[in-house]
């Protein structure tokens, strides 16, 4: 399903060092994983009955806008006109 190179690869993109003892533990993860998906592709869903909730935004939650009371970037190195600047990707 996929491989030690494909994980090895996504670890890099990720910035993480794998050892060889996580990428052999991850691939059967993920390999278990991607099985199950497809044990649930076989479900005919057009044979199960659809279920509906039908809410309002409001009723899920009552949000407040506030503002903080204090600078939440304070202490923070690399900052430019309320930015914060990251190192450069290459």
């Amino acid at each position: 399903m996929i491989s030690k190179d494909e994980l090895k690869h996504l670890g890099w993109l990720s910035r993480l060092e794998l050892t060889a003892g996580e990428l052999d533990r991850y691939v059967s993860q993920i390999d278990e994983i991607i099985r199950y998906f497809d044990t649930l592709d076989t479900i005919p869903l057009f044979e199960s009955e659809r279920t509906y909730s039908v809410k309002e935004v409001s009723e899920l939650r009552n949000d407040k806008n506030r503002k903080f009371k204090w600078d939440t970037l304070q202490g923070i190195k690399n900052r430019k006109d309320g930015f914060i600047k990251g190192p450069k990707m290459s």
